[in-house]
């Protein structure tokens, strides 16, 4: 049976869990403070319900902890679980993510002490973008999940935890269709890496992530079939690229090629041949589709540098990468391609994913739907 100890307002509960190969007894203990305003009989009454728990719980988990830091619990989940469950470039961004923003300002605190509303408050308190504090809430709410499972705490506290608002971002938004074109012509018509300017068409005709592009490899294109098969993604992992897995199971994918796309990859596949001349036995990847001009793997920063380069001062210059991955799936959306489909061909997870991205974008092609229909009956 628990042991309860009253202290001032709070309950020290002990619990006797066995002995040790010297005999020893193993004593698991927790503290329980009663809801403020109870009278002193209901925070007993509490108090021995929360030990009864407290108890089945160490009986059923004798690793029960409550009183370890969430650093002890973050060092056992990096330990333990990342290395085995998720991708080496995931485990490399989680660890900069916890010693940037969540070490700092949990990992001295014990896990017991971590309630919702002080995550709440943590959450409310980091000056950064809102999608980088839910990135950083998803560590720590995968940290605790494991917890929980391994019978290190009870529950989790990341239930109905307060996130701040996602700001509207204007950057990633898909570039109309007269914009479009403007930029195509702007980039035939002025001069710069041509390979660079394939990458550039290959990422807006096939809507895939920069990672995928140049993650694509020779074996991956049917140029009998006419298909791409979006099978790896291309990391960076401390400095080191390393292909892997794309970022979900529905990424793996294929998709078709028109006979636009289709020229601008032969052109691509002529232009790594007279590469693989130069360099001899000095081309490192020569299965690679796009690669460096020393033919190593082809770094998508160093592609969007060039992006960078390239359009500045015009007015171009604020786009990204990723927008022409949007710009693509808008012109899917809005020439009635039905979303299943657009979100198979994107590879998201599932279509909710791809409606709440283009939201905006399937409100005005209703709009436009509902006006056919108007004329059509007039």
């Amino acid at each position: 049976m628990a042991n309860i100890i009253k202290r001032g307002n709070t309950f020290r509960i002990r619990v006797f869990v066995g002995t040790d190969m010297n005999g020893k007894k193993l004593m698991k203990s927790t503290t329980f403070t009663p809801p403020k305003g109870v009278t002193a009989k209901k925070a007993e009454k509490l108090a021995q319900e929360y030990a009864y728990e407290f108890e089945c719980h160490c009986k059923g988990f004798s690793q029960l902890n409550e009183n370890m830091r969430f650093s002890e619990l973050a060092d056992w989940y990096f330990k333990n679980y990342a290395p085995i469950e998720l991708k080496a470039s995931t485990v490399y961004t989680y660890k900069g993510q916890y010693k940037n923003h969540i070490e700092p300002v949990l990992g001295n605190v014990k896990v017991k002490d971590i309630t919702t509303p002080r995550l709440t408050q943590i959450m409310q308190s980091y000056n950064l973008n809102p999608a980088t504090v839910r990135k950083v809430y998803v560590i720590i709410q995968s940290i605790f999940r494991r917890g929980v499972e391994q019978g290190f705490l009870r529950e989790s506290p990341c239930h109905n935890v307060i996130l701040p608002k996602r700001k509207k971002s204007h950057k990633n938004k898909a570039l109309d269709e007269d914009k479009l074109k403007r930029f195509l012509s702007f980039l035939d018509s002025n001069p710069w890496d041509e390979d660079f300017k394939r990458i550039i068409k290959v990422l807006l005709y096939t809507g895939m992530r920069s990672g995928e592009c140049v993650g694509l490899a020779w074996e991956d294109v049917d140029f009998d079939n006419n298909t791409i098969s979006i099978n790896h993604t291309l990391t960076d992992i401390g400095g080191k690229h390393e292909l892997t897995t794309p970022k979900t199971e529905s990424s793996i994918r294929i998709i078709g090629m028109g006979q636009e796309l289709k020229n601008i990859l032969l052109e691509q596949k002529s232009y790594i041949e007279k590469l693989k001349s130069a360099l001899g036995n000095d081309f490192t990847h020569p299965e690679m589709v796009f690669v460096s001009a020393l033919g190593n793997y082809r770094d998508r920063n160093s592609v969007y540098q060039s992006l960078k380069r390239f359009t500045r001062g015009t007015e171009f210059e604020d786009m990204t990468l990723h927008q022409l991955r949007h710009c693509n799936a808008t012109i899917l959306i809005n020439s009635g391609v039905d979303l299943k489909v657009v979100s198979e061909y994107l590879g998201h997870c599932d279509i909710g994913v791809t409606a709440d991205i283009y939201a905006d974008v399937l409100r005005s092609t209703k709009a436009k739907t509902a006006e056919q229909i108007e004329l059509k009956l007039k």
